[in-house]
């Protein structure tokens, strides 16, 4: 039992401080920072912010911090429509929904109105950046428990003391790479690279949107995406403070994004070179004690990062078909996505099937030693009647289809809709 509590745990919360439990030193060292700052009213300030948000971190968890923080944004742009006139329908009768348009009989273009609540696209799109940071929150809580977790299953049991030294090396420089993640600078470096994207982003859309694809008139594409991004409620030239608004939540997004993705590459390269040293997806054979074999977090895990990639995929082709005109290029676009989805997911899903197939097949092997052939018989049957990995095939074979039929969805609605 001893070489077992030797196993260090990863820490993947270093990698943004939203995610750290409070910490007095932490305080210490940004109140001392802080006394540097010549002015005293501005010390007096930042000092009271740092300490609300050291109390913030004391007193709330890090998911509880995370929906806080993407509840007070959506309000704050709801708010900021509403202000602008551009929450709902417009009073005047002269404006017509971008959307009627393909359903009407007669066609004939006038004043367009996409308000927020209009812009089914929209609407989507937002709700895939605010859901983003607890998709990466909820990952970050899974790796932090995935060493303790095997350990609780026994999974530590087995190894030698020179292979519990070889893990601790591993988790200590898996653990680098997230603190590296974490550190100020490389964060702030993040935000810039997301915050110019997004704004690069935002301007393809000044350009080319919106709902290109979507013309069901017969005036040129040009002018209908010129007449629908008019009354579009983002428009930076009417509604400067709500393009303002949304690139800020576009930048917001993409940064636990691009958060989330590195740690998944780290993590993956974690689960091979730990399934490499024999310590890899363990269930517990011998006391079920949370109805997946002690692989609850691990479900759990596997669940919220493939509803990621699902969400992820889907605002992304809502971006590129709805708001923007679809090119073939954009087909690009969405391979990159699956190929980078394909190495933070699918690959290591296959290592933990692996490593748990084979823990599995070597407790049927000891059930075939020490039981006689008529109990055995019923326990190998009951061992193999639980799924390998704690979800079941059909669900991830489920999640699989609606992955890939996904990009289709969104490029048929159109043609349906001209069509009928």
């Amino acid at each position: 039992m001893e070489r077992i509590e030797q196993l260090e745990s990863l820490e993947p919360q270093r990698i943004g401080t939203v995610f750290r439990p409070y910490s007095p030193d932490d305080l210490h060292s940004a109140m001392a920072r802080l006394s540097r700052v010549p002015w005293r009213p501005a010390r007096r300030l930042t000092g009271l912010l740092v300490r609300l948000r050291f109390w913030t971190l004391r007193t709330v968890t890090a998911k509880t911090r995370i929906l806080l923080i993407s509840l007070a944004s959506a309000v704050t742009l709801l708010g900021l429509a509403e202000a602008g006139g551009v929450l709902g329908a417009p009073d005047t009768s002269d404006r017509r929904w971008a959307l009627d348009y393909l359903v009407s009989d007669n066609p004939e273009l006038s004043d367009v109105s996409l308000s927020l609540l209009q812009d089914l696209a929209g609407l989507v799109v937002l709700a895939v950046v605010f859901i983003t940071p607890v998709f990466c929150c909820q990952q970050v809580q899974a790796i932090g428990d995935f060493v303790q977790m095997n350990v609780r299953n026994g999974g530590a049991e087995h190894l030698s003391p020179a292979k519990i030294r070889q893990l601790n090396d591993l988790v200590r420089r898996i653990n680098k790479w997230f603190r590296l993640l974490g550190r100020w600078d490389v964060s702030l470096g993040i935000a810039v690279v997301m915050a110019v994207s997004t704004i690069l982003l935002y301007s393809f859309v000044n350009t080319h949107g919106l709902m290109g694809t979507w013309n069901p008139t017969e005036l040129p594409d040009s002018v209908w995406r010129s007449k629908v991004y008019a009354g579009w409620w983002a428009n930076r030239h009417t509604h400067p403070e709500l393009a303002t608004a949304l690139c800020a939540a576009g930048t917001y997004a993409f940064y636990f994004l691009a958060k989330q993705l590195v740690m998944g590459v780290v993590f993956t390269a974690y689960l091979y070179r730990s399934a490499k040293l024999d310590f890899g997806v363990t269930p517990n054979m011998k006391f079920d004690s949370d109805g997946f074999q002690g692989l609850r977090s691990l479900r759990q895990f596997m669940l919220w990062t493939y509803g990621s990639a699902l969400a992820h995929l889907i605002g992304l082709l809502v971006l590129f078909t709805v708001w923007l005109p679809a090119a073939a290029w954009m087909v690009f676009i969405v391979f990159f996505v699956m190929l980078v989805d394909i190495l933070v997911i699918v690959y290591p899903s296959s290592i933990g099937y692996h490593s748990a197939l084979a823990v599995k097949k070597k407790y049927v092997a000891s059930l075939h030693r020490n039981l006689p052939d008529n109990e055995s018989d019923a326990a190998i049957a009951q061992v193999w009647a639980d799924p390998v990995l704690p979800v079941t095939t059909r669900k991830a074979m489920t999640g699989i289809v609606l992955y890939l039929l996904a990009p289709a969805i969104p490029a048929l609605i159109p043609v349906l809709f001209q069509r009928f």
